[in-house]
């Protein structure tokens, strides 16, 4: 027995033996299996698993995965997890291979930022050889995606001459197409409380593109029963300077205003353009706040011109999409209600301290004659700019300049300081101004320093932003650009003045003359301004942005500022502001409101809103909703009480759409009756004819998509292509990739996009064709009927009687066949023998042209073996 049982024991380890060895084999043959099937991209298909008669389809094309085909192709390239850009690659077989590898040229690895000294063997003068990459740099690999059609290069830091990363090779930038393009704004403003009778104001913005010049013209005509203006703002000839990283500018421009104020020349201006370099900042804009009480126009003007006008809705309003002459003028904002009464206030505006890494330099030159949008009696005195900034450490970044004209000269000396605590800005500014003679007013040269200091600070880990935050103090003899030659002209003489210069510079009048003396406009003694913007995490956030200045010539001081709360809860949104502002005289003007919004559901909210001032208090409750497949209607609907009680009602409504956007309103209250209507939009002509579209910016692009009328552009919403194949996409970033996308959804299903996405890099100004390929041919739906006994495999491949591709089989023998024309033969293979072909005669129902169907034509038709006679199905 206890030999049995040794026995067992034995024949049982030895069972477990065989069993994990067997189990080791089959793990390492698999493995070995695995491995080699993943070195010789071998795979083997068994048939017998397909159900029906696709067991007899022939797999053996599979068997070697996604063969790539000799040729080019467009792909996209990955260097290191980053897109570069798109490319033409050459690919092609190598000995021994059954799939095509791509061609990566010397020219285009030099591009990608590969450093090419360091990869042996490589000649730098053939600039079209190709460079085994791989082979090159052991760690490096290439992969293809034939259906992403990307391709991924990974290469190590070390053998790269840079970080791609932001980085777009010069080479690539695309100075665009021959183009004229016309911007428009149309508003009309009309209440029976104004006078004048209708409001009108017209803002065109017009171009046209030659080789690498971008001529531009911003001009705008305001009109009423009364009077009419017509103001040229800006008239000039731009483009970029490779070279130099700058824009050269002739004609009329206004300056940047980065360390001087801005101001409008007619001349030459050459100025670095930071959008060239890799790690470009973004450009600084105020947000311009305000309460309106009716349906109400706002203006907004920045030294003398108006920079843009719009109606608003009756309640808080938010101008987020400026487009500034420059930096450092402050805007000035009018509101004006629908029951006349007008509002007005400053909107503090400059650049946040701009730091330089080291050794990286900005520049600007401008010579001309001084232009001055509030006057239309220029002298012309010429006037000349020059500055310089340069990083100096990586701290300190310093920067210089001069302001001179005819009588007036201004250095500027200051620095930028980088700190933990924020970014500092300190400079001072001289200024000395020849004042002319006037009646008892001496003449002579009057000299004065302006100290500026400024700060930023962005904290992501409280959520604080600082964005400007400046304090200004100008002794009495310092004048601006503005006031000096509001103080040298000629014509400013005024009989009826009785301010002696003296005594007014100081704030002080001592006695009067009967000749002549200059009225001086209001000297800034000192200012201050702040944005601060503060995250609190889930509680909400709040905003403020004020301003104070006092003046040399006259008493008091002018402040301003909003204070606010915005936050939300589960069930409603609700904010909280304060607004204070001083007028010329110094009386206050003090605000205090808050406002409640309720979703509804769907796209739909109801709010409900109060305002308390020194006045009495106002309420008003509003409806307001957007409607649209792509939200492109927006509506709303108010009655609001104002502070004396008098009641109102306001009604607005805006279409934004692919040819441009209307808006209207209308309104009425005690004593006033108030419409408004206003069309915004763009012309654009181009190398395919002319195009409607919104409105663009200076650097757009047009899409050319032909036949795929309907196609819509995810990025802007109501944009879809027109019946020419064209569409507009009215904004793009200069000097930097950007990806275009169509949605191929509402074009006609006989139109297919042979790619949905496309990739731009404009140059400033430029206006750039983003081109899709389409195929054109009528598309069906084919339900085969087959004999019985016999099936089509799924799969098989079904091409025309000139042997092109129109579909596959698929499963129970319904075929999706696109490109056919109106009548023709099919073909069916899914092997070699005469039993394994067959055909298809058909003749669709002719249709007009220019149809655009929005379904598959459907049909059933008899497969028939070749070389037996066909029946031709016709769907008439």
């Amino acid at each position: 027995m206890q030999t049995n049982s040794l026995s067992f024991n034995a024949r049982r380890n030895a069972g477990k033996s065989i069993g994990l060895v067997s189990a080791s084999v089959l793990v390492v043959l698999c493995l070995v299996t695995a491995q080699g099937a993943y070195a010789e991209d071998e795979y083997e298909f068994d048939s017998s698993f397909l159900q029906g008669g696709a067991g007899a389809a022939d797999l053996s094309k599979f068997s070697h995965g996604n063969l790539v085909l000799p040729g080019t192709y467009l792909v996209d390239i990955v260097l290191n997890e980053i897109p570069v850009g798109r490319e033409e690659v050459v690919f092609s077989v190598k000995p021994g291979k059954r799939s095509a590898e791509p061609c990566l040229s010397v020219a285009l690895l030099d591009r990608l930022g590969v450093d090419l000294l360091k990869l042996p063997g490589v000649d730098l003068k053939s600039r079209q050889a190709c460079v085994d990459l791989q082979a090159s740099i052991p760690s490096a690999s290439v992969h293809f995606d034939s259906g992403e059609q990307r391709l991924d290069l990974s290469v190590p830091q070390l053998n790269l001459r840079r970080s791609v990363q932001g980085y777009v090779d010069p080479s690539q930038w695309d100075q665009g197409v021959t183009a004229g393009m016309l911007n428009y704004n149309y508003s009309s403003f009309y209440s029976s409380a104004q006078q004048g009778g209708t409001q009108n104001f017209l803002g065109l913005n017009s171009g046209v593109n030659l080789g690498a010049w971008r001529f531009r013209s911003d001009s705008s005509l305001d009109w009423n029963d009364v009077n009419r203006n017509w103001h040229s703002r800006a008239l000039y000839a731009q483009r970029d300077v490779q070279a130099l990283s700058s824009q050269l500018t002739l004609g009329d421009s206004s300056t940047s205003g980065n360390l001087f104020d801005t101001f409008a020349l007619r001349g030459v201006q050459l100025a670095s353009d930071e959008r060239m370099l890799p790690d470009s900042l973004s450009g600084y804009a105020p947000v311009v706040r305000g309460l309106a009480n009716t349906n109400a126009k706002v203006t907004i003007r920045q030294g003398g011109y108006t920079v843009y006008e719009t109606t608003v809705a009756p309640g808080p309003f938010e101008i987020n999409d400026l487009y500034p002459s420059g930096y450092g003028g402050d805007l000035e904002v009018t509101v004006t209600e629908a029951d006349g009464r007008i509002r007005t206030f400053s909107v503090p505006y400059s650049s946040v301290v701009r730091m330089l890494r080291l050794g990286a330099q900005r520049y600007g030159a401008a010579l001309g004659q001084y232009r001055n949008g509030s006057d239309d009696n220029n002298d012309h005195r010429m006037v000349g700019q020059l500055t310089y900034e340069r990083g100096l450490t990586n701290l300190f970044t310093g920067y210089t300049g001069v302001l001179a004209a005819e009588g007036y000269f201004s250095p500027l000396l200051g620095t930028a300081m980088n700190t933990p605590i924020g970014a500092f800005g300190l400079d001072v500014t001289h200024a000395s101004t020849k004042v002319p003679t006037g009646g008892d007013t001496p003449g002579g040269t009057s000299t004065g320093q302006s100290v500026r200091l400024s700060y930023s600070k962005s904290m992501p880990e409280t959520g604080s932003s600082v964005s400007v935050a400046a304090y200004r103090y100008s002794t009495s003899g310092f004048y601006n650009l503005q006031d000096a030659m509001a103080v040298m002209k000629t014509d400013r003489q005024d009989d009826n003045a009785r301010i002696d210069f003296d005594d007014a510079s100081s704030g002080r009048v001592r006695r009067p003359f009967n000749q002549r003396s200059w009225v001086l406009p209001q000297r800034q003694r000192s200012s201050m301004q702040v944005t601060l913007n503060q995250s609190l995490g889930s509680v909400g956030s709040m905003y403020l942005t004020g301003s104070t200045q006092n003046y040399w010539n006259r008493s008091g001081s002018s402040t301003q500022y909003q204070l606010g709360f915005t936050s939300s809860t589960r069930y409603f949104n609700y904010s909280v502001a304060a607004m204070r502002s001083s007028d010329a005289t110094g009386v206050n003007s003090n605000q205090l409101y808050a406002t409640v919004s309720i979703p509804l559901g769907g796209r739909v909210s109801a709010s409900s809103s109060v305002s308390f001032a020194k006045g009495g208090n106002s309420t008003r409750t509003a409806l307001n909703g957007t409607s649209g497949q792509n939200n492109e209607y927006n509506w709303g609907a108010s009655v609001a009480k104002a502070e004396n009680n008098d009641q109102s009602i306001n009604s607005y409504g805006s279409y934004q759409g692919t040819y441009g956007t209307l808006n209207g309103s209308l309104g009425s209250g005690a004593g006033y009756r108030q419409a408004s209507w206003g069309a915004t939009g763009s012309v654009v002509a181009h190398p395919g004819g002319v195009t409607f579209g919104q409105q663009v910016s200076d650097t757009f692009g047009i899409i050319e998509a032909p036949d795929a009328a309907g196609a819509s552009i995810p990025s802007q919403p109501g944009v879809k292509v027109d019946d020419k194949g064209y569409a507009i996409v009215p904004y793009l970033t200069p000097y930097r990739r950007n990806t275009v996308d169509i949605d191929p959804r509402n074009m006609s299903t006989d139109v297919e996009l042979k790619s949905t996405s496309e990739e731009v890099v404009p140059r400033a100004g430029a206006v750039v064709m983003a081109k899709f390929e389409t195929v054109t041919g009528r598309a069906a739906i084919i339900d085969l009927e087959l004999p019985d006994g016999v099936s089509i495999p799924f799969g098989s491949e079904v091409t025309s009687g000139a042997g092109s591709a129109m579909g596959v089989v698929g499963q129970g023998g319904r075929v999706l066949a696109r490109g056919l024309d109106d009548k023709g033969t099919l073909m069916i293979k899914w092997g070699e023998s005469a039993a394994q072909q067959c055909q298809i005669a058909y003749a669709l129902e002719p249709q007009a042209k220019g149809t655009r169907r929005t379904q598959f034509e459907r049909f059933s038709a008899p497969c028939t073996p070749t070389g037996e006679a066909t029946r031709i199905v016709s769907t008439h």
